[in-house]
């Protein structure tokens, strides 16, 4: 099933908003959702259409609703989304209190820190799919 994206501009800045605000870069979303850059590209881009896979993948990766993906709701989560993000929120809850309780410094510090751990997994998932890639490639050949 392909769903056509009628509300551009508010999909367009959905799926960029929500590939930003996780530091992704658009070849990273591709390999996370198992497709390639040029059509994260033109999904952001509304020039394509989005197949209702990679829609629940996108959807199931960043704990939003497909009709937010779509600009169909301005609600991100339904209730079992809300529920898994509150259980989440459990989790971390004690990394949150002493994260608090450091100065200043630290705290930007183990930002800064965070940010660069998260560009070395998104580096290890993009050079495993060019990996995947050119096994498949050097497979049929």
């Amino acid at each position: 099933m392909i769903i056509r994206k009628d509300v551009a501009i508010m999909t367009e800045n959905r799926i960029r908003e929500l590939r930003k605000s996780h530091n992704m870069s658009q070849e990273a979303l591709g390999a996370v959702i198992n497709t390639t850059q040029q059509a994260v590209s033109k999904m952001e881009k509304d020039i394509c259409f989005i197949s209702t896979d990679l829609l629940i993948s996108m959807a199931e990766y960043f704990n939003v609703t497909t009709d937010y993906i779509l600009g169909l709701s301005d609600i991100k989560r339904d209730l079992s989304g809300q529920f898994r993000m509150n259980q989440e929120m459990d989790q971390c809850y004690d990394i949150v209190l002493r994260y608090r309780n450091l100065s200043d410094i630290n705290q930007k510090t183990l930002r800064c820190v965070l940010k660069r751990l998260e560009q070395a997994q998104l580096e290890e998932i993009e050079l495993c799919t060019k990996e995947v890639k050119t096994n498949a490639e050097d497979s049929c050949m």
